[in-house]
């Protein structure tokens, strides 16, 4: 399949995408991926346990989030999995 290229001569698949979901910032490497969060940091509370995180937003400041025992951050009354987040 040829990829589209941007004026600039770099393959979009090779280029970042990203967008304001909620305020927040999400990213995806190609046009076909999932759109993903970036978790910034945790805090100090042991895995398998209820906690919380910082995610990117999208002026750059990072918003204190709950993350669940399963890892699922929950942004907009959502719960979002592994899937769904990088850090």
């Amino acid at each position: 399949m040829a990829q589209a290229h941007l004026e600039l001569g770099i393959p979009t698949a090779s280029v970042a995408l990203a967008r304001d979901f909620q305020g927040f910032k999400q990213y995806r490497e190609g046009e076909g991926d999932r759109w993903r969060f970036y978790v910034a940091s945790f805090d100090a509370t042991v895995d398998g346990q209820d906690g919380y995180c910082w995610v990117l937003r999208e002026d750059g400041s990072n918003e204190m989030v709950p993350i669940d025992s399963h890892g699922r951050i929950r942004i907009g009354g959502k719960r979002y999995g592994r899937e769904d987040w990088d850090h």
